[in-house]
């Protein structure tokens, strides 16, 4: 252990009083809900005095109209009264003594092997061990508590979990560990006790649970699951995207990142550029199921151009047919020319 003696009473005696603080501050929220109730409660003594003059003086549908907000006022008051007694509850948390808070700090720097303070920044800070899961390597971590936080007690502000040995996500540098983003640790359902131990002066205790959310996996909440760890690879060029970042390849069934990937012109859906196909006509590219054959010749063409008669068969056959009936005129022509000949010549 780093921090002397000297400095670990000092220490004690700073937590102890973010801790009287936030007492302090319990108290200012138990007050603010229960002014919170006492307006509801006046508002309904309000409303019972104007139902009382609707129904003397019959007023029915003013009646109804105030009925309805004595209704809304009323389904507020379980959840005010849930909240308030929370904050009793909160309330009735007892301040540690000095000599307790000091006997965790002496456990802790017993416990940790790397335990030390800084001054300048104001945390506690323990080092866990080498951290692998499930075959994933994720380094040293160093879980620091910031101690001018405590008085607020709020989850975001109050400890931060910093990689000593960074190995992030492939798909996302800020994600340092399943459970940890931007240094900020997603406790799940230790998230209570975490916090309890806090208000309770039990610093090693905090340390402890802490830890143990680090070494655990929990597959149901991870920032980024093991399995996608490294990302994933692009099946084109091989950049590794992050899962959100990936687009799927409808007929190969492969991932492409949006550099690769493409998409049919006719469904829209994405395709990588080598599952779709060029219509010989209008040089689109077009998936294999929005391709058809042209009934005349075969030919592969896109749905819109062998609806709109596009395919070059049908030009070659209204050429040929423009030739045949030319060729019939002119034949008929030259019918009609000889026969009117031998009359001029009778």
């Amino acid at each position: 252990m780093s921090v002397s003696n000297k400095k670990l009473v000092q220490i004690a005696e700073a937590i102890r009083q973010q801790l009287q603080e936030l007492k302090v501050h319990r108290y200012g929220e138990l007050h603010e809900q229960m002014q919170i109730l006492t307006d509801n409660l006046v508002r309904l003594q309000s409303n019972q005095r104007k139902l009382d003059i609707c129904r003397v003086r019959v007023w029915n549908a003013a009646a109804t109209t105030i009925t309805g907000n004595i209704e809304a006022t009323l389904q507020d008051l379980p959840c005010l009264a849930e909240r308030i007694e929370r904050a009793v509850r909160a309330t009735k948390t007892q301040i540690p003594s000095l000599r307790d808070v000091y006997e965790e700090l002496i456990q802790a720097g017993e416990e940790f092997e790397r335990f030390r303070y800084s001054a300048k920044d104001r945390f506690l800070a323990v080092t866990t061990d080498p951290i692998e899961l499930e075959g994933i390597y994720l380094g040293e971590f160093e879980i620091q508590l910031h101690i001018p936080s405590l008085a607020e007690m709020r989850y975001n502000c109050m400890y931060s979990i910093v990689a000593l040995d960074p190995h992030p996500a492939g798909s996302n540098e800020c994600v340092t560990h399943p459970h940890v983003s931007d240094e900020k640790l997603c406790a799940g359902d230790a998230v209570a006790a975490i916090q309890q131990a806090l208000v309770n002066g039990r610093i090693c205790d905090f340390f402890h649970l802490v830890q143990a959310v680090l070494t655990t996996y929990n597959p149901g909440s991870p920032f980024v699951k093991l399995e996608e760890w490294d990302g994933n690879p692009c099946f084109d060029c091989g950049y590794t995207m992050a899962s959100d970042d990936s687009c799927f390849c409808q007929a190969c069934e492969n991932d492409f990142c949006e550099e690769c990937i493409s998409y049919c012109r006719q469904c829209e859906d994405s395709y990588c550029p080598g599952c779709l196909e060029e219509c010989r006509v209008c040089g689109e590219l077009v998936c294999s199921s929005c391709m058809t054959d042209c009934p005349e010749c075969g030919e592969k063409l896109c749905g819109d151009c062998l609806k709109n008669d596009d395919c070059p068969c049908l030009e070659e056959m209204e050429v040929e047919n423009e030739s045949e009936e030319t060729a019939t005129i002119n034949e008929d022509e030259q019918v009609r020319q000889p026969a009117a000949s031998a009359t001029e010549t009778a």
